[in-house]
């Protein structure tokens, strides 16, 4: 396709009437959009580098002009992401480097490569995070806060609207006799829409920290955004399942003051709706060696069993049971954690600034995420009493 092609179809997807779309035809144009900005951004950087080209030729009355070798021409038509290396050393330099300067303190192959990136619709920030570092801070999330790894997640970076069937009010599947037709179907549909909130950390490093090698650089500015993005999206998480659960139904005290029991658990399992998945008990480390892991049957045989398995603390009836230090003291977090649909709408990115009077670089990272629990009856929140 041409480049005029190419940006008529982009504004195309973008113009798209969004509702009644399923999921996965949300994902192909997502990915279609992708493809489109991708193609844009080579297109843009080939012309740039022929312009260049010529305008040297111009200016050099004894230059001749020359086929092209074979090498240049691949390097031509190579392509530059945030995941390319030289993206991720221009990024340390644009990060660190008092007074930024492309032209100034980048090579050819980072110029490209930060250009590329940085003039690339499809993230629209200044600073996006070279793609290791990326993964690198959704893996401490994730690992920090396993509710973030076990929720159904998009990284659609676009607005998602979810359609999803409310009730059949006439024509379900029903016994009838012979030649007796069913009731025409009749669906209530609902949808929902994920916007996104936005999530803020900002980290302060010193001039002669900001000094330290490229790995060291990367490592310590991962940690410090995934340590406090991640407890902000696991709060987000929780709150929300909190704010959709049915609380009416699904919220039980335990019988016994400062005790869990197996009957508690047993009875909180069966009022759960709409499994989807593998079900979960999240709680804070110390509610679940409090209460859980000496917790045994009717005839006194332990119900918590050690599992070895990364992640987990233990199993409880068969189920999973995870540290989640967003649940709130005291409490037990239970249900299918699949039936939580999280968008991440802006994928994280970074900006700094300099402090030049104290001789500090502040680092701001920022994300916008939304989610919802689809299903009100999939959690369950069980509470021990302390009085």
């Amino acid at each position: 396709m041409t480049r005029e092609e190419l940006e008529a179809r982009a504004a195309e997807i973008d113009g798209m009437e969004r509702d009644g779309l399923s999921t996965e035809e949300l994902e192909k144009l997502a990915e279609e959009r992708e493809g489109i900005t991708r193609q844009l951004a080579e297109m843009r950087m080939k012309a740039a580098k022929e312009a260049e080209k010529r305008d040297r030729i111009a200016n050099d009355p004894n230059a001749k002009v020359l086929s092209k070798a074979p090498e240049e021409e691949k390097e031509e038509k190579r392509m530059y992401t945030y995941e390319s290396p030289e993206y991720r050393s221009a990024f340390h330099k644009a990060m660190t480097i008092e007074k930024f300067d492309p032209d100034k303190h980048l090579n050819e192959e980072e110029r490209a490569a930060y250009t590329a990136v940085t003039t690339d619709t499809t993230h629209g920030a200044a600073y996006v995070l070279p793609r290791t570092m990326i993964d690198k801070i959704w893996d401490l999330v994730e690992s920090n806060h396993s509710i973030l790894g076990d929720i159904t997640m998009y990284r659609t970076n676009t607005i998602l609207e979810i359609p999803y069937r409310g009730s059949i009010s006439q024509g379900d599947a029903a016994n009838k006799a012979e030649t007796v037709a069913n009731d025409d179907e009749i669906n209530e549909f609902a949808k929902v829409t994920l916007n996104g909130k936005d999530f803020v950390k900002t980290v302060k490093i010193t001039y002669a920290m900001a000094a330290m090698a490229i790995d060291s650089f990367e490592d310590f500015l991962t940690r410090e955004i995934a340590a406090r993005l991640g407890a902000a999206l696991a709060t987000e998480i929780v709150t929300q399942v909190l704010s959709d659960y049915d609380s009416s139904n699904n919220a039980v005290n335990s019988t016994s003051v400062k005790a869990a029991s197996y009957k508690d658990i047993a009875g909180v399992m069966a009022l759960l709706k709409n499994a989807q998945g593998q079900c979960v008990v999240y709680g804070k480390r110390s509610t679940i060696w409090n209460y859980l892991v000496g917790m045994v049957d009717t005839t006194g045989r332990p119900i918590f069993q050690p599992d070895a398995q990364a992640g987990r603390e233990g199993l409880l009836i068969g189920c999973p049971v995870k540290v989640e230090d967003a649940v709130a003291d005291n409490k037990l977090l239970i249900g299918f954690p699949e039936q939580v649909v999280g968008n991440t709408i802006q994928d994280i990115e970074i900006e700094s600034e300099r402090k030049p009077s104290i001789r500090v670089i502040e680092y701001t990272g920022y994300a916008r995420f939304e989610c919802k629990l689809m299903a009100p009856g999939a959690f369950a929140l069980y509470t021990v009493k302390q009085s």
